[in-house]
């Protein structure tokens, strides 16, 4: 018989490949390197503070002409954590911002002690890899400080993503349900050359 222990960790794997798989979507490259429409993210807003295990000393939107907009951000995770879990949802805004697609559950540190090794998955860790590494140290994590700076370019765009005005909501938690860190990103899609009727003005 499969132990209940194998069944859980088998589970969990799925969930990170989910979760992956998602973040795949908004940031993974598009095979052809050009994609029919334009991406752009219009702001980067940390919420939920002030957090209890937590001190956000700092974050900041910042706007680039011909650039992509950045986020730069300060954060004091003073103690360890073994069990951190990330939760990415996805909204599209139709009079207001409702659920689209994805709203998924998996454990980092699962995630960070196995890295995938091929895929889908094993892309999207390359990209963290390349542009946040300092988010993949082992676990447990914490005990420091973390000074971030991060931007979303186009080249980052999937093949194929509706036009619109997308909110991606980026939560880590530990038990019970305590946020260490929480952030909106804002980004607008656009056709080019079409005037999409998915747009909300």
């Amino acid at each position: 018989m499969v132990s209940f222990g194998f069944l859980r960790r088998l589970t969990g794997h799925l969930v990170i490949s989910i979760v992956l798989t998602s973040i795949l979507n908004i940031v993974s490259p598009s095979n052809t390197g050009t994609a029919p429409y334009s991406l752009k993210v219009k702001k980067y807003v940390c919420i939920g503070t002030p957090y209890k295990e937590s001190t956000l000393y700092s974050c900041k939107s910042i706007l680039r002409r011909n650039a992509p907009t950045l986020v730069q951000l300060t954060l004091n995770v003073p103690k360890l954590y073994s069990n951190v879990v990330v939760k990415v949802m996805m909204f599209y805004k139709f009079s207001t911002y409702q659920p689209f697609m994805i709203t998924i559950v998996g454990n980092a540190c699962e995630f960070i002690r196995h890295p995938p090794e091929f895929g889908i998955e094993k892309h999207v860790y390359g990209v963290i890899e390349e542009t946040a590494p300092e988010l993949l140290a082992p676990c447990p994590i914490g005990n420091r400080i973390y000074n971030i700076t991060w931007y979303l370019e186009e080249r980052h765009a999937p093949k194929h993503l509706p036009a619109g005005e997308y909110k991606i909501q980026f939560q880590l938690t530990i038990q019970p349900n305590v946020t260490l860190f929480a952030m909106d990103v804002y980004v607008v899609v656009r056709n080019v050359g079409i005037v999409s009727t998915f747009i909300t003005k």
